[in-house]
């Protein structure tokens, strides 16, 4: 073959892969993957109204009964579960967005070949559509965007209520007797709360150190202390992209002249 000769793509150059079915591919699983993000959103939504619901009306008299804010920490976390099973059928969605913009779009941009390796492994998943993503890791990446704040800050506020309300606690123990919940004593109550605090702050902090999935726009962490670093002051941050720096022409020297 001869050198001058341009490197043909046998994917791009089939007639069954041209760019306007290919736009059309795009089209639909963008659209699936927007669907579920659109589900998504509503359940999060539904997640700050319940909280703000009772906060407000938790702390709308000192006679108000400290259940609210249990019954709204377990609404917030049914609310995750949920969240989180939308999410790895979102994932399944938007893979395949990334996978068609990483392996077709880019390159064409590029004006290079198109990736094999990417197209194959989409059409491996789409032959057989599976689900990727596994429940906890779901739940983790939704308590790093969104539910974490959401729990912390009902937590917070339950621990206010049943302390201030009607007056402080003199001593520990009336704190643990003012949490108890009708028949259920108060220690019982707070080894729950403790449970899911704890649990939640677990997979909170793993999020950190898994990998992301393919969707996500964060960068994934180099390293333990980085990734705990990191999440302080740019939780989502994108590594900036080099640009090539143009070096001078070099000028001729003056002996080459002469």
């Amino acid at each position: 073959m001869p050198l001058n000769e341009p490197i043909k793509n046998d994917l791009l150059e089939s007639p069954w892969l041209s760019q306007q079915a290919m736009a059309q591919l795009f089209r639909g699983e963008l659209s699936r993957s927007d669907t579920w993000r659109t589900r998504l959103d509503t359940t999060t939504n539904w997640a700050l109204t319940t909280t703000a619901a009772v906060i407000s009306l938790g702390f709308a008299s000192p006679q108000s009964s400290h259940v609210t804010f249990l019954v709204g920490i377990w609404m917030v976390v049914s609310f995750l579960l949920v969240e989180a099973r939308r999410y790895r059928y979102y994932d399944l969605w938007n893979r395949r967005v990334r996978l068609l913009e990483d392996g077709w779009w880019a390159p064409m941009l590029r004006r290079e070949p198109v990736d094999p390796d990417a197209l194959r492994e989409l059409a491996v998943e789409m032959s057989r559509p599976q689900i990727q993503l596994s429940l906890l890791s779901a739940i983790s990446t939704r308590l790093n965007r969104t539910y974490g704040p959401i729990l912390l800050v009902l937590m917070m506020t339950w621990f206010f209520k049943v302390y201030s309300h009607p007056k402080p606690p003199e001593d520990f123990g009336e704190f643990v007797a003012r949490a108890h919940v009708a028949w259920i004593p108060g220690f019982m109550v707070m080894t729950v709360l403790a449970l899911i605090t704890i649990g939640a702050a677990y997979l909170f902090i793993s999020s950190f150190f898994i990998r992301a999935p393919l969707g996500e726009l964060r960068t994934r962490p180099r390293g333990r202390r980085a990734a705990l670093w990191e999440s302080f002051y740019r939780p989502y941050a994108i590594r900036r992209r080099h640009r090539p720096t143009r070096r001078a022409p070099r000028r001729p020297d003056a002996a080459s002249e002469h």
